[in-house]
């Protein structure tokens, strides 16, 4: 008898006790976003990229610079003519990458090669982080490249180690023993299989994937770029498929993601990446609703220019048709755009980067207006 307030209370305090792990559990704050890195991926640095790095918004962390290259049959060395001192004033962590072109074995490859630049980048001034391999390893090969790896790394002293990857090594039983050896991952989610660039729904299967075969934590490398294909089409990373991505990654976390990487920080020169307004816009998960405002500009002598400004801040498709009404003497298009009837037609109408103002006709007649796109 003397046991049974003993027990009730006992029996009490676990269901309060309960009850408030499961309060703590409704409450407990959602996991904090992804942090943003960035590559800048430029072999020729001009005026244009150095003021981008003058532009990055806040949201933008870690730099990882290309500084080195191995490439070509023979993987002849190149190192990238980085301006440190622009470099250096965005105050940012930097990483150090090269890129290594090819599948085959890396015997004739030294990671001291990158681990100089970086430690001569960091007696100048930059917070330089560490080093990065980029090499598309054959998945038959990665127990040679962990060795090559494991090897290597204890010559980089306080230096960090990342390395890229293809989602395709998730199919290797050795991806375990891989990823344990560098300090961060890269999974790339792009270009993987063509005829695609890039696809949410292709990513997330990536990803999902890669989280099932290995417990390290890793990044996720997105596109802000299109490619070019030889027989003159073009294939898009669509800033609203990525934002797509964005959003199920947001609602539906993957275990082990803790960071993206964008690929590549656009410029004004860069015209097949995005700009940094769109980049700025996507990853702040903002609305992507582009501006382009047709109008007409007086430049004298009776001549009317027909102009095009993106006034918004994502990069966007030029209407195709452009009509005018009035008394038109002459009209003719610019750029890829051609007179038909009273209207300007593009059969591919050009993008627009935010910002960005282009002419692409002109008219001269009496009481001309621009009816409508």
């Amino acid at each position: 008898m003397s046991t049974a307030p003993w027990t009730w209370t006992r029996h009490h305090t676990a269901f309060v006790s309960l009850g408030l792990c499961l309060v703590l559990a409704c409450t407990r704050p959602p996991a904090p976003p992804p942090e943003h890195d960035v590559y800048v991926w430029q072999r020729d640095w001009s005026a244009e990229l150095e003021q981008s790095l003058t532009e990055l918004p806040a949201e933008l962390g870690t730099l990882r610079v290309l500084a080195r290259e191995r490439s070509g049959p023979t993987r002849a060395p190149m190192t990238v003519a980085v301006d440190v001192e622009a470099l250096a004033k965005t105050r940012r962590e930097v990483v150090a990458v090269m890129r290594v072109e090819g599948t085959t074995p890396l015997d004739d490859v030294s990671l001291q090669e990158i681990a100089s630049i970086a430690r001569d980048w960091k007696a100048r001034g930059v917070r330089v982080r560490g080093v990065e391999v980029d090499h598309d390893c054959a998945t038959a090969s990665l127990p040679a490249y962990a060795e090559w790896l494991t090897r290597e790394r204890r010559e980089l002293g306080d230096l960090s180690l990342s390395i890229t990857a293809l989602p395709t090594w998730a199919t290797s039983p050795k991806l375990e023993a891989l990823t344990a050896v560098p300090d961060d991952v890269i999974v790339q989610v792009h270009a993987i299989r063509a005829p695609t660039l890039f696809t949410p729904e292709q990513a997330r299967g990536f990803i999902e994937s890669w989280a099932k075969a290995t417990p390290h934590p890793f990044r996720v490398a997105l596109p802000t770029y299109r490619v070019r294909l030889r027989e003159g089409g073009l294939l898009d990373s669509e800033p609203r498929e990525v934002a797509r991505f964005l959003a199920q990654l947001h609602e539906r976390p993957v275990r082990g993601v803790k960071g993206l990487v964008w690929f590549r920080l656009g410029h004004r020169g860069d015209v097949d990446s995005w700009s940094l307004p769109t980049l700025t816009t996507v990853l702040k998960r903002e609305p992507l609703t582009p501006k382009l405002e047709p109008r007409l500009v007086d430049v004298g002598g009776g001549t009317l220019d027909i102009v095009i400004e993106n006034t918004g801040r994502v990069d966007g498709e030029a209407p195709a048709r452009l009509t005018l009404s009035g008394r038109l003497e002459i009209l003719d298009g610019v750029g890829g755009y051609a007179p038909r009837g009273t209207s300007l037609v593009a059969r591919t109408p050009p993008r627009l980067r935010a910002g960005e103002r282009r002419v692409v006709g002109f008219v001269r007649g009496t009481e001309v207006t621009l009816v409508a796109p």
